[in-house]
């Protein structure tokens, strides 16, 4: 991962930047391997297509080396309707990218939600990203599965939560996510 501040402040309001998931998963990391140094790099932005995605991405690649790239896709390109396959070229050729510098990639699926899964078929998009898991060095960190459970469970429901709820929960899904992406991540590392 590349180096940039973590602003890793006690407030886990939903609008800071730094209070997302990803710099959730920082914190956990450090926490849990307090010898080892982790930085984080955060590019790209809301309702960015995998293809808008990929010329930072490989930008990215070209100025610094990263150990480890985590890719969160597959959502937007459900909502616009865009072409699985399509999708599946770009993520082969960003993951071409990421294996070219020695990196490896996590592909983050889609979050749970019941709005999104009533208007749009996330099923192809899914499917893409399974098959992505069959390139070398690049893994599936299943965030839809995760979070549908919590929803299920009613550990964790932004859809049914009350407004004055509302950032609290945020902050709850973002810290979880974090400290599930930071296990899986370790996991993967072959470290437990």
């Amino acid at each position: 991962m590349g180096d940039t501040g973590t602003g890793a402040g006690p407030s886990l309001s939903y609008r800071a930047p730094d209070s997302s998931f990803p710099y959730r998963m920082l914190d956990a990391l450090r926490s849990m391997r307090p010898a080892l140094r982790f930085s984080l790099t955060v590019k790209g932005g809301r309702n960015m297509t995998a293809d808008a995605m990929l010329p930072i991405l490989r930008h990215e690649l070209a100025a610094d080396h990263y150990d480890l790239v985590l890719w969160q896709t597959g959502t937007v390109e459900a909502v616009q309707g865009l072409r699985p396959d399509v999708l599946h070229g770009v993520l082969e050729v960003g993951a071409d990218a990421v294996e070219a510098t020695h990196a490896d990639l996590v592909l983050i699926d889609p979050q749970f939600s019941r709005f999104l899964r009533a208007n749009a078929d996330l099923n192809p998009y899914e499917t893409v990203l399974v098959q992505m898991t069959n390139m070398q060095a690049v893994t599936l960190f299943h965030r839809f599965d995760l979070t549908q459970e919590w929803v299920s469970t009613g550990q964790i429901d932004l859809e049914r939560v009350s407004r004055d709820q509302r950032d609290k929960t945020i902050a709850t899904l973002n810290e979880c996510l974090g400290q599930a992406l930071a296990r899986y991540v370790l996991a993967g590392a072959g470290e437990h």
